[in-house]
């Protein structure tokens, strides 16, 4: 199954403007930090944004092949497929992990609704760039 690049492209870029703006001091900086500080996604290092984009790469390739194996044609179809495997498939595993790790409910929270949003996001970016 091949990814379109262009589409990859917009997925990275809304990812990365999306984590921005909600793991930065506009939304949710204060409530996810790693040690006393936020996280600033302006200072990031090499090795984080090529995980920024193998995670769009794999976000992306799991959405499409989702979106295909489903006949998913329109928003609405890729808000519900985004809500569930945001949640089930994506979410829940990653907030369980880091709930093992000592991570407070409310930074929990805030990732969890971070990864269903990227996810839909994803789903719409999928179907729109096909279109």
């Amino acid at each position: 199954m091949k990814i379109n690049m262009f589409t990859l492209l917009a997925a990275v870029v809304m990812q990365f403007v999306v984590g921005y703006l909600w793991y930065g001091t506009h939304l949710f900086g204060g409530v996810v930090s790693i040690g006393d500080h936020g996280i600033d996604f302006l200072k990031l290092d090499v090795l984080s944004l090529l995980l920024i984009i193998l995670t769009s790469y794999g976000l992306t390739y799991i959405v499409d092949m989702f979106v295909k194996l489903n006949h998913v044609k329109d928003i609405g179809g890729v808000v519900k497929l985004g809500l569930t495997v945001g949640s089930f498939a994506i979410g829940l595993p990653i907030v369980m992990l880091l709930n093992f790790m000592g991570i407070g409910h409310v930074a929990l929270l805030v990732v969890f609704t971070h990864l269903v949003i990227v996810t839909i996001l994803t789903g719409i970016i999928d179907i729109k760039l096909k279109a």
